[in-house]
């Protein structure tokens, strides 16, 4: 699963994400340097409006149109999709086809379970800091109080050799070769499954970070501040 996550870039942002994401990007009023990003939160998201590529702020945990409806009872918080599971639900079928987005994310946080008691943070991210996407779903539902309401999900799959000792699930990090076809109305669902591929380790790295980041209401450069270790190195993830 994805349970927390990062978005840290800053210091040629908005710039970068013009020239990363592509036109229609460009905003300042969203921008904030996020260094744990939580369930229910709002986040960023690239979406496709009219052929542009513009960020909506979301809350992050997916609430489908109909959860709102009198009635109907409220189903649990779905902040993650597993890419196996996208055609068992008719909501997730269609917000496959035509409600895709990107994540933008710079980072993401597992607990490793060694001890039980105390599992430890480890924060993946890749070696160049680069900014990457995951692949999301998106709905849009009314509010008790009639305004309109954003969520969003990441989606989920098996884990690359990085992640595995850690989790069995992993965010699934789109190749950015295919951020273009992902947001493209004019591909269709089976054809959208067909990017979500196990993402290569590349030149990603887990580390040891401070359990500071456990808290979701913590979100400050803490967070990603890796742990002292033992003389060595860091620690191993095998």
């Amino acid at each position: 699963m994805c349970g927390r996550y990062t978005l840290t870039r800053h210091e040629d942002v908005p710039g970068d994400l013009q020239a990363t994401l592509g036109p229609g990007v460009l905003s300042s009023e969203w921008w904030k340097a996020r260094y744990n990003v939580a369930p229910t939160q709002p986040a960023p998201v690239i979406t496709l409006h009219d052929g542009n590529r513009v960020v909506e702020m979301m809350r992050w945990g997916l609430v489908p149109f109909w959860a709102t409806k009198p009635g109907h009872a409220r189903p649990p918080l779905m902040i993650n999709a597993r890419k196996e599971s996208l055609d068992a639900k008719q909501w997730f079928r269609e917000a496959l086809a035509h409600r895709r987005c990107l994540v933008p994310a710079d980072g993401f946080f597992e607990w490793r379970h060694d001890d039980p008691k105390h599992p430890m943070p480890i924060y993946l991210r890749p070696e160049s800091h680069e900014l990457c996407a995951f692949a999301g779903i998106w709905a849009r539902a009314k509010a008790a109080d009639g305004t309109e309401q954003l969520s969003f999900a990441i989606v989920t799959g098996p884990p690359n050799a990085l992640v595995k000792p850690i989790h069995d699930r992993m965010p699934v990090v789109l190749a950015r070769s295919a951020w273009a076809t992902w947001l493209d109305p004019m591909v269709d669902g089976a054809g959208a499954r067909e990017l979500l591929d196990v993402p290569d380790v590349g030149d990603w790295r887990g580390i040891p970070v401070s359990p500071h980041v456990n808290k979701a209401t913590n979100d400050d450069p803490e967070c990603i501040a890796p742990l002292e270790t033992k003389p060595g190195g860091q620690l191993s993830l095998f």
